[in-house]
């Protein structure tokens, strides 16, 4: 893969993610951080944590085109996606 389209891959998965987080914000309103945990502790799959990890793939890929995380614009993602890169 290219860097370039390693670049557009981060940006569309940053996207995903980002619109799955605000559909669940306005969807659960006050109730967000309880309903979130609660998807956190349970067994089903999580839309949000699934569009999480593809976000994490992409910068990896990112990485192994050639690429610096550090050139990419993570915004508020940046610390956690940091870490998941850091864990493996």
């Amino acid at each position: 893969m290219r860097l370039e389209e390693a670049r557009i891959a981060v940006d569309e998965a940053l996207s995903a993610y980002r619109r799955c987080v605000e559909a669940e914000v306005e969807e659960y309103g006050p109730e967000y951080e309880r309903v979130t945990f609660m998807e956190y502790e349970a067994p089903a799959p999580d839309p949000c944590a699934e569009a999480f990890l593809r976000l994490v793939e992409a910068v990896r890929a990112y990485e192994a085109a050639g690429g610096s995380r550090e050139d990419l614009d993570l915004g508020r993602e940046r610390k956690r996606v940091y870490e998941a890169l850091d864990k493996g």
